[in-house]
């Protein structure tokens, strides 16, 4: 049986690619950071494992008698904009992962990367694996560390033939959201705390879709290769009325203008300066709110077999699991 050393495996795609994993026979080793709460995997037929991507020594060790790797630990933190500890996780960390990978002779390397390492574009123009990154504009490392990263592993494989795919998952949405992360929007929606939409959309995907598509990577993924790893371009309009329907709440919410938005966002900005507390909305993401986040993933559909599970069952097993896990 082939094996399979995943980091991050505890966060919201992590447990559904254990999953994956386990449904299609493999093995699973399955790595997290010290002290993190393991609940979504606990029932799983995996072993586990606890340490830190900073850790080289911890990796080289752990990762022996693996076949494969599935690098999904990440930090994700857009506030503040600048924040060196996650360059050190996400480029270093991940530089550990490939360099161990290389002693080790692992087969495989499947990186989750993001789809904000392309530019996006519009629902008539979609962003795709050819669109050239254009986040440095926003001047936050969460972007730009993961977009050097994905350069890195790039590289890597031009220069050394290191073998590796990366999987660029746009806005996720399901279950194991314990953060909850992507989630927070329909926790939201559900009590009746959102002050209303914004005139800018994204792309959506379920993320058991994304699993299937890191754990297929193994097998068909093109080495070398980028996938974006979506499905469904809705303006927030079209999402929030969406997931108000399978709620069965009626869609109130107003369209906000984006001046208004965008104040917010600065004041918001300052006074979490002052405080040094998280604001509930920054003026980079108030500035993000706003755009049209649209992207393309037919590649990843085609070669890796991605599946277009609408997105309506993503939102419903969101709800069901915040719902069993005290969250609404």
């Amino acid at each position: 049986m082939k094996k399979v050393f995943i980091t991050g495996a505890n966060g919201m795609l992590g447990s559904h690619i254990c999953r994956a994993l386990l449904q299609q026979g493999y093995a699973v080793k399955a790595m997290c950071l010290k002290g993190a709460p393991t609940a979504t995997i606990n029932t799983l037929p995996i072993e586990v494992v606890f340490g830190d991507i900073l850790d080289r020594e911890f990796l080289l060790e752990a990762m022996k008698g693996c076949d494969y790797v599935i690098h999904v630990a990440a930090m994700t933190n857009v506030w503040p904009r600048r924040f060196p500890f996650l360059r050190r996780v996400n480029i270093e960390g991940t530089k550990n992962v490939v360099e161990v990978a290389e002693v080790l002779k692992i087969k495989r390397m499947v990186h989750v990367g993001s789809a904000s390492s392309f530019n996006h574009g519009s629902m008539a123009q979609p962003g795709n694996e050819n669109s050239l990154y254009q986040g440095w504009q926003h001047g936050m490392d969460y972007l730009d560390s993961k977009y050097e990263a994905q350069e890195m592993l790039v590289k890597k494989h031009n220069d050394a033939a290191f073998p590796v795919i990366i999987i660029n998952p746009t806005f996720m949405i399901g279950a194991f959201d314990s953060g909850p992360s992507s989630g927070q929007l329909l926790i939201n929606l559900y009590k009746g705390k959102l002050p209303g939409y914004t005139e800018g959309g994204k792309n959506f995907v379920c993320t058991k879709d994304v699993a299937s598509a890191a754990v297929s990577a193994l097998e068909h993924g093109k080495l070398g290769e980028c996938y974006i790893a979506g499905n469904q371009n809705l303006s927030y309009k079209d999402f929030f009325s969406k997931a108000s329907e399978v709620m069965h709440k009626p869609f109130k919410l107003k369209r906000m203008p984006m001046f208004l938005v965008l104040l917010v966002g600065i004041l918001s900005s300052i006074a979490a300066k002052i405080s040094g507390k998280k604001p509930k909305i920054s003026y980079s993401i108030a500035k993000f709110s706003g755009l049209q986040q649209y992207f393309s993933a037919q590649k990843a559909h085609v070669e890796l077999q991605m599946p277009h599970t609408p997105l309506e069952i993503g939102i419903q097993e969101a709800l069901d699991w915040f719902k069993e896990n005290g969250y609404i």
